[in-house]
């Protein structure tokens, strides 16, 4: 309720400077900090666009870049073995696509292949050459398990997060982070589409950071690899000795 009085009164304040563009974006926060407990945020992406009836919005939220590996299992002398493995390289950790109405995705199919929009039209770079059948498999492969982790969401079908367009002058979608994303920089980006194109498209940004003591962990992970890696072992092998000794004892 807090967040919707908010929406409105900015766009009380900025009426003029609103309307005077095509597309004016902007965030309910630019900020979202983790710390202990963090079980995911909902932010809010509002604005106000020249629309026109049957125009359509699609937001896209895209997160920083990562790489993961996916395994093939095979059934080998009576137990699973990973049998081969590829890599995805660059990567978007998280990426959630939002849209006014879920007829954009048939209509505008190939403005999201030309545009890069949709998971079906992201460029996946591997650390192997892979045919088209193997590209294929694997593809469906990450995408399934990207979205089963919820890092890879879509709002077609899902009418509370669909963007909610008031007399086709201002908009509002609602966008959740899970708790597992990562720190780093996410950018979104509003479309604005009409007559089977894109009219206009804004861009914003928001940082997701790490806080208190488990930010202190993670800077010193990343920037003192190499400490961090040994300062692990130590502590690894030290629960071992305390674990034997206490069992001895016992």
């Amino acid at each position: 309720m807090i967040q919707k009085l908010i929406f409105f009164i900015i766009l009380i304040f900025f009426h003029n400077v609103c309307f005077s563009a095509s597309l004016v974006a902007d965030l309910s926060t630019r900020s979202i900090g983790i710390s202990t407990g963090f079980t995911g945020a909902e932010i809010f992406v509002f604005g106000s666009f020249d629309g026109k009836n049957d125009d359509d919005l699609v937001v896209l939220v895209e997160g920083p870049k990562t790489e993961t590996t996916l395994y093939k299992k095979a059934y080998t002398s009576g137990i699973w073995i990973n049998k081969d493995n590829v890599k995805f390289i660059d990567l978007p950790s998280f990426y959630l696509i939002n849209v006014s109405d879920e007829k954009v995705i048939s209509e505008y199919k190939n403005v999201f292949i030309k545009n890069h929009i949709g998971f079906d039209n992201l460029i996946l770079n591997t650390n192997k050459k892979l045919n088209k059948t193997q590209e294929s498999i694997w593809k469906q492969a990450l995408e399934r398990t990207m979205k089963n982790n919820e890092m890879w969401v879509a709002n077609y079908n899902n009418d509370q997060n669909l963007i909610e367009i008031i007399e086709n002058k201002l908009f509002r979608a609602p966008l959740t982070l899970p708790s597992t994303v990562l720190p780093g920089d996410y950018e979104i980006k509003v479309y604005h589409l009409r007559n089977g194109e894109i009219h206009s498209q804004k861009s914003t940004s928001m940082t997701v950071r790490k806080t208190g003591f488990e930010a202190k962990i993670y800077n010193f992970a990343h920037n003192y690899s190499i400490l961090y890696g040994i300062f692990a072992i130590i502590m690894a092998v030290a629960a071992g000795y305390i674990a034997a000794f206490s069992f001895r004892r016992i």
